[in-house]
């Protein structure tokens, strides 16, 4: 896989993180770090999302736990390093790419998914590119920090309300919202964002 110039705008600890790995890191994700929420993530899928893209799919641990149940999961990435992460964990179909320019054909994916990865765009500008590369009726998966949670200075925070408007602009209606907390051992659903240690939405494209 050869490195393009999306590299040059990959902040630098992604790459730490990637060659040291997330345990030897002040940053981590829920998704690569409990396998408690993959598990329930797994479960709100349909058996119809065979053919998925995940946007930031970073280390690959949810991707990895994909392939294992046979969906064809495409991993795409800005950094290189993390995309070799995630093929050293067996997903070996990967991309580096900028999602606001997707090297795939229009109406290829059955389900496309940002795994705490949405917070690094502009929903107005990366909602119509993931539009383009779904089936039609095809699903988008975001699971997302609420706006009191304590992230990296460059992930911007929206809410469910945010979300919602900006997903109905690009052509998308909300089919499932969640507020969740996650532990070790369960993941938990709450009712208010400032409790909240996740926002989980699934829409479904409506063209």
């Amino acid at each position: 896989m050869p490195r393009s110039s999306a590299s040059a705008r990959v902040p630098a600890f992604f790459r730490r993180i990637a060659l040291k790995g997330w345990r030897n890191s002040p940053y981590f994700t829920y998704s690569s770090g409990y396998p408690i929420l993959r598990r329930w993530l797994i479960a709100q899928l349909s058996a119809r999302d065979k053919s998925i893209l995940s946007i930031g799919c970073g280390s690959g641990e949810l991707e990895r736990d994909l392939i294992k149940l046979n969906r064809q999961v495409t991993g795409l990435d800005i950094c290189f390093e993390m995309l070799q992460s995630a093929k050293r964990r067996g997903v070996k179909n990967v991309v580096q790419a900028d999602a606001l320019k997707l090297p795939f054909t229009s109406s290829c994916f059955d389900l496309v998914m940002f795994p705490e990865s949405i917070g690094y765009f502009a929903l107005d500008e990366v909602l119509p590119c993931v539009a383009r590369v779904l089936k039609k009726r095809g699903r988008l998966l975001v699971t997302a920090y609420p706006t009191n949670f304590a992230s990296d200075n460059i992930y911007k925070k929206f809410t469910v309300e945010e979300f919602t408007h900006a997903l109905h602009d690009s052509g998308f209606r909300v089919a499932d919202h969640r507020l969740l907390t996650i532990n070790r051992s369960r993941v938990t659903e709450v009712s208010s964002e400032t409790r909240s240690q996740m926002i989980y939405i699934l829409a479904r494209s409506s063209s």
